[in-house]
């Protein structure tokens, strides 16, 4: 078994993890103070592709400043609350919220299944030829395509909403949505998010909802279809000057 899948074993495949175990097993990710010496692992997981930072127990914290020193643009990173001191520490000048965890107990509120075909799964190619979409937005599409499919809600022909699956692990998939700003507080992501859950259904994975405390529109909707606060992570961004990054 490779090393990067082995380590993924030893952490539980829980929503908080959803993103560690989802770079360890595919191994396109960083590591960085490994110690497992412990019975629960210490280690930090940077995603190679976006820069994403989890933080996995306690690791050194020269770990956590040496996984965080190689800035990437919209750069952010996620610990267990209960280690959330010790990585504000290690970092004195990112900014610190929280991301609340919410997983799906009540299905029968979502909507019902689209009959009309707008909503449906679209190729890269499409969305490449879209007229709407920013660069940024069709940037994180095409990584997020890579390994998953993408959802799509339609309007006048054109694909206006997109969800797709962040990570994946073994039994568990983490939500990503995105809306184009003029079809916001439409339905359109309520949809989407939909579809993709019942695809992914079939593959025996549960959704996995993360939402920032200070976005209500996120967590609001999460509740509104049937998500239950079930975990939370501190969530920590950079200074927007890099000569502030420690």
């Amino acid at each position: 078994m490779p090393r990067h899948q082995a380590i993924a074993r030893t952490i539980p495949d829980i929503p908080r993890w959803v993103e560690a175990r989802a770079y360890l097993l595919t191994g396109d990710c960083e590591i960085f103070g490994l110690d497992e010496s412990n019975e629960e692992p210490a280690l930090v997981v940077r995603d190679s592709s976006t820069g994403f930072i989890v933080v996995v127990g306690a690791p050194a914290v020269g770990a956590i400043q040496a996984a965080a020193r190689e800035r990437v643009p919209g750069q952010s990173l996620v610990a267990a609350p209960e280690h959330a001191e010790r990585v504000a520490r290690a970092l004195p000048t990112w900014r610190r919220t929280r991301a609340i965890l919410y997983e799906l107990r009540d299905p029968a509120r979502l909507p019902a299944a689209s009959s009309t075909g707008d909503v449906r799964f679209v190729d890269l190619e499409m969305l490449k030829n879209h007229p709407l979409i920013p660069a940024d937005l069709l940037a994180e599409l095409s990584d997020g395509a890579a390994g998953s499919p993408i959802a799509a809600a339609f309007v006048d022909g054109l694909p206006v909403s997109f969800c797709y699956a962040g990570s994946i692990t073994e039994s568990l998939w983490d939500i990503s949505i995105d809306t184009l700003a003029h079809h916001r507080r439409r339905g359109h992501a309520a949809r989407c998010v939909t579809h993709l859950i019942h695809h992914m259904r079939e593959r025996g994975l549960a959704p996995v909802w993360a939402a920032l405390e200070e976005n209500p529109a996120s967590w609001r909707l999460a509740e509104k279809l049937g998500f239950v606060r079930t975990d939370e992570l501190a969530f920590l961004e950079p200074p927007d000057d890099p000569a502030h990054v420690r």
